[in-house]
């Protein structure tokens, strides 16, 4: 029993684990006791959320205790200060205490590296445990700062309210990043839980567990191998390496996002969509509004806007939005990879924006359902291409990797791999067919499920956990956001 209290830093506690699942149905029916109860309700699941929190990352839970105190206190005192230079100091400050935890147990050794490669001293710093969520919440804390500063919201007058906000376990370790305006409206005022609304919360849970256990997982072992040394495999197994992680990524992340809002249904509250069918995109700003919503919507919120957007001249707006994606790349992690493959994307960006405003400017025709077609295909390569940066061990083998599908595919092993990886090329097959298929048949597909009595949802539900306990990936892989 007294183990069940312990904690692992490197097995941390998520959605997919076994025990998480019995836990859960447990925590859903005393929270079922408790929803007429409001107080008791809120601190309950306060306390199961730092709990949650707690198995995954052990005492540095202190930290994240500590920054949703101070900034409770400090938005407080913000939105009481009337002199404009006062603000804006308090606004700094808190800033810079929010991203100091960021930047020391993420981005310490990388920075030190950096004053090593240009001084030529020997300053080392080991590697540090990097605690789960800390981008997540850091951002979180960030623009409910920011909000309040900018008089967008006005600060939270109950602590419980904005400890409930901060904590809420479904977003809390991989997001969405969910803003205050939208989800503090809410804590005082759950949805009624109907039948309805609980169909809809184990559809949602069943579709994720089904993207990260059956699709992610499985994709992974083959993506795993090829990264390993790219060179000792064929251009075309480089290609479908890069396919499938482009497919990987998508259905890990999206999972972990379609379980935080399931699970949050469950609890009465709504979190925004964080994916879009974002690879049916027909140019890459189109695919950054369709991909991790919350992130790209936080970029443009509080750094593309903030430094000028697009109100100071295209070169600026170009500048602006190369900024903007440098620093979404070091978000995702304390690694050069990361940054190349944000200015990448920004550049990318700043590149379909010059195209656009020429061909505006020369009123093109409207685009015909072909060249609709060719835009999405090169969008999804692109996208797909440059995923590479952010999977490879190094540069060099991601150099390698690139290299070998740009100048050695033959299309011809294309049989030879089917008949030596049957098994994932149907499961490849698969996942393209469920990642580009019209909205309307997942639209569909949910209604259907909705619209069944409740007990068949419930043994429909039981039954494909079981399933996916049976064919799932015998190794659970750590969700791939976890990391940054």
């Amino acid at each position: 029993m007294l183990d069940f209290f312990n904690y692992s830093l490197k097995e941390p506690w998520f959605f997919t684990n076994y025990s998480f699942l019995q836990v859960l149905g447990i925590f859903l029916i005393l929270y079922g006791l408790l929803c007429n109860h409001n107080l008791f309700r809120k601190l309950f699941l306060i306390a199961f959320s730092l709990f949650f929190y707690y198995k995954s990352s052990g005492p540095y839970i202190g930290i994240f205790v500590a920054m949703i105190v101070l900034d409770y206190n400090i938005a407080l005192y913000l939105e009481r200060l009337q002199a404009q230079w006062a603000r804006k100091l308090l606004l700094g400050l808190s800033i810079i205490l929010s991203l100091s935890f960021l930047l020391y147990f993420k981005y310490s050794g990388f920075l030190a590296d950096i004053l090593n490669q240009f001084t030529g001293s020997g300053f080392r710093i080991d590697a540090l445990f990097l605690p789960i969520g800390i981008s997540f919440y850091t951002f979180q804390s960030i623009s409910y700062i920011v909000d309040v500063y900018t008089k967008k919201i006005h600060s939270s007058n109950s602590f419980v309210d904005y400890a409930f906000y901060m904590t809420f376990f479904p977003h809390l370790v991989a997001g969405p990043i969910v803003r205050a305006k939208d989800f503090i409206p809410q804590v005082n005022q759950p949805m009624e839980l109907t039948k309805k609304i609980w169909s809809e919360g184990f559809f949602r849970i069943a579709i994720g567990l089904t993207k990260k256990l059956l699709f992610a997982d499985f994709l992974a072992k083959y993506v795993d191998m090829v990264h390993t040394n790219p060179s000792l495999y064929s251009g075309f197994e480089n290609l479908m390496s890069m396919y499938a992680y482009a497919f990987q990524i998508y259905f890990d992340f999206s999972g972990y996002s379609d379980i935080a809002i399931g699970i949050a249904i469950l609890l009465g509250y709504r979190l925004k969509e964080n994916f879009d069918n974002p690879y049916r995109a027909t140019n890459i700003t189109e695919f950054w509004r369709k991909w991790h919503i919350s992130l790209s919507s936080w970029l443009k919120d509080y750094i593309y806007i903030p430094l000028g957007g697009n109100r100071k001249g295209k070169v600026n707006t170009y500048l602006f939005l190369l900024i903007t994606m440098t620093i979404g790349g070091i978000w995702h992690g304390a690694n050069w990879k990361f940054i190349v493959w944000g200015i990448a994307h920004g550049l990318a960006l700043a590149i379909h924006k010059l195209v656009v405003s020429y061909l505006q400017k020369n009123k093109a025709a409207t685009p015909s359902i072909w060249s609709t077609l060719w835009s999405g295909l090169v969008t999804f390569h692109l996208v797909a291409f440059l995923w590479i940066l952010f999977r490879a061990e190094s540069f060099q083998t991601a150099f390698s990797s690139m290299e070998l599908i740009w100048s050695k595919t033959n299309f011809t092993d294309a049989v030879g791999f089917f008949v030596a990886r049957k098994e994932f090329v149907y499961l490849f097959l698969l996942s393209a067919v469920v990642i580009f298929s019209p909205s309307i048949f997942k639209l569909k597909l949910a209604k259907w499920f909705e619209s069944m009595p409740f007990i068949l949802v419930l043994i429909i539900f039981l039954c494909l956990l079981q399933l996916i306990l049976q064919f799932k990936s015998q190794d659970i892989q750590p969700f791939i956001y976890f990391q940054f």
